[in-house]
Parts: structure tokens; sequence; C-alpha cells
């Protein structure tokens, strides 16, 4: 089977994932390209994919722009064939956000037209150590209110890779049997 990942990444866990998508996919015996939303979106033919997973970012409670493009441009093809949406925020890190990390999907779904066939809320990361003060402060006082973590002192990963695989599997192994 012939999969694309298709990413938008703003911090860089984003394209860790959609990397570790793209290994789990060819580990599977699937013949995989990864593409970077920001490229130039005229011009590239995604037709001949069997299956297509979609990774975004959440900022400022939206989807980076360029997936958003790349989802609406490419409705129809994502639409045919077996297609799943990554969304990675802060928000579904913690339990008591995963309503708010479903309704970033929702938003990214009526901004797109693209109701993705399968979603998974994959964590994403804090960058304490490449952010300036007032991004620090933002992160610690606004994002983060509330939550139970050390003082920002390190970096953190928050995406749970174990879930991450379980959803790439059963989503493999669905899209395998669709394509058949």
């Amino acid at each position: 089977m012939k999969v694309l990942v298709a990413f938008g990444t703003t911090e860089g866990q984003t394209k860790k994932i959609a990397d570790h998508i793209a290994n789990t996919a060819r580990a599977a015996g699937n013949e995989v390209e990864t593409y970077d939303c920001a490229g130039h979106l005229s011009g590239q033919d995604f037709g001949s994919f069997d299956a297509i997973i979609v990774a975004g970012s959440v900022h400022q409670k939206l989807h980076q722009n360029h997936v958003a493009a790349f989802a609406a441009a490419h409705r129809q093809q994502l639409d045919t064939v077996p297609s799943a949406f990554v969304s990675v925020s802060l928000s579904a890190s913690f339990e008591d956000g995963k309503a708010e990390a479903r309704d970033y999907v929702e938003s990214f779904v009526q901004d797109t037209g693209w109701r993705p066939q399968n979603t998974h809320l994959a964590g994403g990361a804090l960058r304490y150590t490449e952010y300036d003060y007032f991004k620090e402060h933002i992160v610690r006082h606004v994002v983060m209110d509330g939550r139970d973590l050390p003082v920002a002192t390190q970096d953190y990963e928050l995406t749970d890779w174990d879930a991450l695989d379980k959803f790439m599997t059963a989503f493999l192994e669905s899209a395998s049997s669709r394509v058949s």
C-alpha cells in the first residue's frame, strides 16, 4: 500500500510524530512518502496514494493554515481513500483538556470541509528551553494554568507514543483491507 503522511509543524513535535507515523507504516510493509504542508500546493498530485494521514498541531486554538489549506484543497481525495487526521495539542495531553482538543478538530472540519474518517488526539510538547521570556510566561500561566508540571527549567514531551502506535496499527490494518 502506498501511504502519504502530510504534516504541518510549528515547534517540531508534529514533524517528529509524522516521522514516527511514517516509520510505523514502513515497518508494516508499506511504501511511504512524507510531505510538509508548508510546501507549495499547486501542481502536487497525490492521486497515487492508497491511504493518507494528515498531522497538524494546534497553536492559539487553531491548526496551521497550511494544513487546513492542504485538507481543503485535497478534500475529495481524502474522502475517497482511507484517511486519518492526527491533531497535536497540549490540551490532548490532559484528561481535562480532551473536550477542548476535540473542539479544535471540529473547528478544523468546519474550516476545511473534510471530515476525517479516523482521528487521533496526540499530546504535543513543551519546549521551555526554546521559548523567550514572554512565550514562557504565556505557556506557564495561561496554557498550563492549573496543570501539574514542574517548573519551566526543561522541555517536556507529552506525546503518548503507545496510543499513537495502537491508532496507526488499527488504521493501517483497516486501510489495507479496504485497498485489497
